[in-house]
């Protein structure tokens, strides 16, 4: 299933071209070094070596703090589950923040994701385990299910912010993305 916004080749692209760019060859010559200067005349006494003050710790990154969960994430998980697997996107994308309607495409797209999903995995047979979890200071429900065409489960995931669908994601059950420390 590859919603827009989800391709983790596209964003390998990305981050590979940002890295690039940093190690380019910079369009100036460095400088060249000037020679050190003489070392003081032998009769001068050596000045007292004093430790060089102590470097202030860089000041943590400035990042937003986490969004508990609210409570009705699993009821939601599920309701925009069966709007998904039932073809009723005009709700999903109703549901969905600035963030999460980017991640999903326009309601029109989204069959073009279900039909794939469909081809490669087949229908929902057994939902395994539900539960929510945070990942990336946001609340997520992981549906975990069985497929009729797949060798394994599969792990549906939400992203759900008060309400709000915020993103998409879904990979094989034996290979779940990491969670926050704190839970």
């Amino acid at each position: 299933m590859r919603f827009r916004g989800i391709s983790l080749a596209a964003a390998g692209l990305v981050l590979s071209a940002t890295m690039l760019a940093a190690q380019a060859t910079p369009a100036t010559p460095p400088a060249v070094p000037k020679p050190a200067p003489a070392p003081p005349p032998a009769a001068a006494p050596a000045p007292a070596a004093t430790p060089a003050p102590a470097a202030a710790p860089a000041a943590p990154a400035v990042q937003n703090p986490p969004i508990k969960p609210v409570g009705n994430e699993i009821e939601l998980g599920r309701k925009f589950t069966q709007w998904l697997f039932t073809a009723q996107f005009d709700s999903l994308f109703a549901h969905a923040d600035a963030e999460g309607q980017q991640t999903l495409g326009k309601p029109e797209e989204m069959q073009a994701h279900l039909d794939e999903l469909v081809a490669r995995l087949g229908d929902e047979s057994e939902v395994v385990e539900e539960k929510v979890v945070m990942r990336n200071g946001r609340p997520q429900y992981w549906r975990t299910s069985r497929y009729t065409l797949a060798p394994e489960p599969f792990m549906l995931r939400w992203v759900i912010v008060n309400g709000q669908i915020m993103g998409i994601g879904m990979n094989p059950a034996s290979n779940p993305p990491a969670i926050d420390p704190v839970q």
